[in-house]
């Protein structure tokens, strides 16, 4: 009887509880870092912005008091993709990094330059040795990025305009005289697009995902030239076909004023009613494209942030062929690749990352607006909403009847991050990268992520926090590195794999059978839709957990050891 209490007991401790698709793995956190606000590139410096403000205040976060600035501040990222040589290889620990439009909306950031940053992103580690908070002379907490260059997006080519006729922000309106090197180079600001999704085909060709339309436009990421028109993002019907002559457009889209009125700055944003009695289809104006992703295949999957319709059962992912990056030449969208589906809480998509060597997983955070965003009543609990930020591995190809991808598993939490090698130093084992705007990850190995920030300046303290420490790395664009014990982005682990494992299994799990990538040329119809959901993925399988599989967080085993021996001891 003593024994099967004692199992009882166990198999509490023990039993496995999920999510929608929760199958946290193994991690710990590798180190901080940050990009200092203070470090202003020298395409910044003399250039007054922030003009726009006018005192406005968004829900509990305050405008700064400080504007307008003399120099352009830095912001934060959107995105994070490798860097590349004049070779084609990607460049150990150096990256791009792609700014949103500026202050977070049309209304205000006409006077922010869009830019990209080539970062080297290192972070020292000795697993204890001597360092990551151990010992005596523990390595700096926060590590600074090291910034290596900072370009404009810009026109020269003209390629730019809206059906209207509309021109570009720099033509109609600029600050003051310190920007006329800005108009001369036809430097593209916030009010124009709103770059947020990123994916690097090399050292020169670039595509950007931009939210304010939403539209695709190719450049080269080096020189910050823009190599392409925008391209509008189609309409779809309800088996996932493109619906000819419908796009979809938002009430920031310059197409809907006057120009006239843009003319007299008088345009910044437009109300609904104007979209829909255009022939467009409205969207979100934050909704657009939030997560690119370049393939092994050379595809792009282009992820919106939010549900076009209301009854959609995801934001749609849209398959993107870059084009020969050639000036004049355009991206274009080629089909449409599904939905996908958040878990409970989450409403958004924040960035999107593809898995090394394949061509049908990526790596997705979504996120709530906690904290800040719809949160009008401050940071007090019990609140409207608790943070979700969750890093989930998707399967682009295992589709159910209505489009909707099913082979997902959510891997890591960005509010309980695993720290056993106390890299902060605070003496505690858990880290939590609570912030809203985590708009930032890369798959940079087999085994590890780097992860980091939009800091939506200048309503950086998200939290609203009165005294907090290293309040200024918190408020820089940060980063945060984070490694797993076993290497689950190898294409060879099957993460997705339903093969059931056990604890004691020395084997491998079997390898799933390939599929073919999604048809390029047509969009899926419901019955190919059907079809998908019977394929197990090129990379990963299907989306059924290892139910035979026990995961125990390491930062709980001696918790759990703990607490079952003093029920032994009392029992016996």
């Amino acid at each position: 009887m003593k024994l099967s209490f004692v199992a009882y007991i166990f198999s509490c401790v023990f039993s496995r509880s999920h999510a929608q698709n929760t199958d946290y793995q193994p991690h710990y956190l590798v180190g901080l870092l940050n990009d200092p606000q203070s470090r202003v590139p020298d395409v910044f410096k003399n250039h007054t912005s922030g003009t726009y403000f006018d005192g406005e205040r968004n829900e509990n976060w305050l405008a700064d008091i400080n504007a307008p600035y003399k120099d352009v501040p830095k912001v934060g990222y959107s995105d994070i993709e490798f860097y590349y040589d004049e070779s084609g290889e990607k460049v150990l620990g150096e990256f791009f990094c792609l700014t949103d439009n500026g202050y977070g909306g049309s209304h205000n950031s006409a006077d922010y330059p869009l830019n990209l940053a080539h970062v080297r992103i290192q972070k020292p580690f000795a697993y204890g040795h001597g360092g990551a908070g151990l010992g005596d002379a523990p390595f700096e907490i926060y590590t600074e990025v090291d910034a290596l260059d900072t370009v404009l997006i810009h026109d020269p080519h003209n390629l730019i305009k809206w059906e209207n006729g509309a021109d570009i922000q720099v033509v109609y309106k600029v600050p003051d005289s310190t920007w006329d090197d800005y108009v001369k180079d036809r430097v593209l600001t916030g009010r124009d697009l709103d770059p947020e999704g990123l994916a690097v085909i090399n050292q020169t060709c670039a595509i950007i995902g931009d939210e304010l339309m939403p539209s695709i436009i190719m450049l080269n990421p080096t020189t910050g030239e823009v190599l392409s028109p925008f391209v509008r993002t189609p309409d779809i019907d309800e088996n996932g076909n493109f619906i000819d002559g419908k796009f979809l457009s938002t009430i920031s889209d310059k197409t809907h004023c006057k120009l006239a009125d843009l003319e007299k700055d008088d345009c910044k944003v437009t109300n609904t009613s104007v979209v829909e009695e255009s022939d467009y289809v409205e969207h979100h104006k934050s909704g657009g494209f939030e997560g690119f992703a370049k393939l092994e295949d050379g595809s792009i999957a282009a992820f919106l942030e939010l549900k076009v319709r209301a009854n959609e059962p995801g934001p749609r992912v849209y398959n993107v062929k870059p084009g020969n990056c050639q000036i004049g030449d355009e991206p274009s969208f080629e089909s449409f690749r599904g939905y996908y589906p958040f878990e409970f809480g989450a409403t958004n998509i924040a960035d999107v990352s593809s898995i090394p060597g394949s061509s049908n997983l990526v790596l997705v955070i979504e996120r709530n607006g906690y904290p800040g965003l719809g949160f009008p009543t401050g940071h007090m609990f019990p609140s409207p909403v608790m943070p979700a930020n969750k890093l989930c591995l998707v399967d682009l190809t295992n589709l159910d009847e209505n489009m909707v991808m099913r082979g997902k598993k959510c891997i890591l939490n960005y509010h309980i991050i695993s720290d056993p090698w106390d890299v902060d130093h605070n003496n505690i084992s858990r880290y939590a990268q609570t912030q809203v705007t985590n708009e930032q990850v890369i798959v940079v190995d087999d085994y590890c992520i780097i992860a980091g920030t939009d800091t939506n300046y200048p309503w950086t303290n998200q939290l609203d926090l009165k005294t907090i420490p290293f309040a200024q790395e918190v408020n820089d664009a940060r980063f945060m590195v984070v490694c797993f014990e076993e290497p689950i982005f190898n294409i060879d682990f099957k993460l997705l794999d339903d093969t059931p494992m056990v604890l004691t299994a020395s084997k491998a799990p079997t390898a799933s059978t390939g599929s073919k990538a999604p048809t390029a040329s047509k969009a899926p119809t419901a019955s190919k839709a059907s079809k998908a959901a019977t394929t197990v993925g090129a990379v990963g399988g299907l989306n059924t957990r290892n139910e035979s599989v026990i995961y125990i967080p390491i930062m709980i085993l001696p918790t759990i050891m703990t607490t079952a021996a003093k029920f032994v001891t009392i029992i016996f």
